[in-house]
């Protein structure tokens, strides 16, 4: 049977890779990527699960992203001269996606014996893009296959544990901190280049810096993403060392301490559901944060 993605024998020896390494797929003609069936499922997505805006740059600041003032439906529909760049997020609640994606993560245990295996947290995600747009700098707390649908993407992918292209503060996460990263343009000669056109994509290591630039036509890409017990560990330490820096201790990369490392994760797992409880008391996240951390944190978008 032909696989709908489809993993070179090797490639993958360990259930979450640091590397990046690339796949072929066939799901370039498939008729839930046609820009008509993608129009009606933005026309028919809770407006919190769609994000779009008109040209944007690798360093974006978020607070600043232009408006394209079109609808979700007509963005897609006009996506040739739009200028702007969508995400259609969470499409696993269509049920035909759904199906998709997990065919998909089910098929990646199957070739990796296992290995890949457990996704959890499965979600799908659908990128639409005008000729030459960019995809600004940002990274993913996440595993993730990216998947070419249409067009041409050139990705620009960093080391996430190279210092010169972000600081372990950038890269920590905080309740409503904006993925986005701060560019610089002299960090690009440290950016592994990945081209990918249809039926290609390339696995993005969870935490990898990266940035993208379209091509020239209307690009579709498929984002399938999921977690391990090792990758939801790296989340929840990554929300605690953002916490304890806020309140001025410093904090190691993730794996220098084990032990310590294991210590801040359950209290995470302590912690999180009274963060959650004071949020919905309050009603704000901003003084559900100030309430934890003794402090306001500026509201970031997203």
């Amino acid at each position: 049977m032909n696989k709908l993605i489809e993993i070179a024998e090797g490639t993958v020896s360990d259930a979450m890779p640091r590397a990046t390494f690339r796949v072929t797929h066939r799901l370039d003609g498939h008729p839930l990527f046609t820009l008509d069936r993608l129009a009606r499922l933005a026309a028919a997505l809770p407006a919190d699960q769609v994000e779009f805006n008109g040209p944007v740059a690798p360093n974006q600041d978020p607070s600043l992203t232009p408006s394209n003032g079109l609808s979700p439906e007509e963005t897609v529909r006009r996506i040739e001269e739009a200028k702007s760049w969508m995400v259609l997020k969470n499409v696993e609640a269509d049920p035909e996606y759904k199906e998709l994606l997990d065919a998909c993560l089910d098929q990646v245990a199957e070739q990796t014996d296992g290995m890949m295996g457990g996704a959890t947290m499965r979600q799908a995600f659908i990128f639409v893009t005008s000729p030459g747009n960019v995809t600004p700098f940002h990274m993913d707390p996440e595993l993730n296959f990216l998947l070419q649908i249409r067009g041409q993407k050139r990705m620009s992918l960093f080391d996430h544990l190279d210092r010169a292209v972000a600081s372990a503060e950038d890269m920590e996460l905080f309740p409503g901190k904006h993925r986005n990263l701060p560019y610089r343009e002299e960090i690009e000669s440290r950016a592994m280049q990945q081209h990918i056109g249809p039926g290609e994509g390339i696995f993005v290591p969870i935490f990898a810096p990266h940035w993208v630039q379209n091509g020239n036509e209307v690009s579709v890409s498929f984002s399938i993403t999921w977690h391990t017990a090792e990758s939801r560990h790296l989340v929840k330490l990554s929300y605690m060392n953002a916490g304890l820096r806020r309140l001025g201790f410093p904090q190691a990369d993730a794996g220098v301490h084990p032990l310590w490392d294991k210590a801040k994760v359950a209290a995470y797992d302590v912690l999180r559901p009274a963060y959650d409880g004071a949020r919905r008391f309050v009603g704000d996240r901003q003084k559900a944060i100030a309430l934890f951390f003794g402090r306001k944190t500026p509201a970031i978008a997203g």
